[in-house]
């Protein structure tokens, strides 16, 4: 056995990188460590209201309530013309998992630049949109219907290129 084995390395020395290479692909494959957990637990109905500075609502965009604990599950909603929105989990139910959530504003599709083009300005500060939801917004849930309002401070003055989004 040990002369076909030493055949075939010497004939084509390549199998021992294509073996570890395939073990490699087998251990990527199956993954490493723990994987993410889809949140199953019960979830609450949460409505809301997002005010610009002016008390006027904020008109369209998404909201998104990032959860702050491990093993909590994002939430999602569309900003009504009124300046409400209703959550939904990405498993489709009605609301979020109860717990402490980050929450960012993303502006509605016509606020952000096309390629080429310079996007108008946000009404609201480019903070409220930072991907991690480091916006200073929070809110916690409760295992019962929760309400929130969101108003939303005034860009600062001269923070017109900060208070732009560009899809490049």
């Amino acid at each position: 056995m040990d002369i076909l084995k030493s055949f075939v390395v010497s004939r084509f020395p390549f199998t021992r990188g294509l073996g570890l290479l395939i073990a490699c692909l087998a251990l990527a494959a199956t993954g490493c460590g723990e994987t993410a957990k889809q949140y199953s637990g019960p979830v609450s109905q949460v409505t809301g209201k997002v005010l610009l500075a002016s008390g006027k609502p904020l008109t369209s965009g998404r909201i998104i309530f990032l959860p702050q604990e491990s093993g909590g599950m994002p939430a999602t909603g569309d900003i009504g013309s009124d300046g409400g929105f209703t959550l939904k989990s990405p498993d489709g139910r009605d609301g979020a998992g109860p717990g402490t959530y980050k929450v960012r504003i993303e502006p509605a599709a016509e606020l952000r630049a096309k390629k080429g083009k310079t996007a108008p300005p946000l009404p609201f500060p480019a903070i409220y949109t930072d991907e991690d939801g480091d916006t200073g917004l929070t809110a916690t849930v409760k295992g019962e219907p929760t309400q929130v309002e969101f108003k939303l401070t005034p860009p600062a003055k001269g923070a017109s290129k900060r208070s732009r989004l560009n899809d490049d």
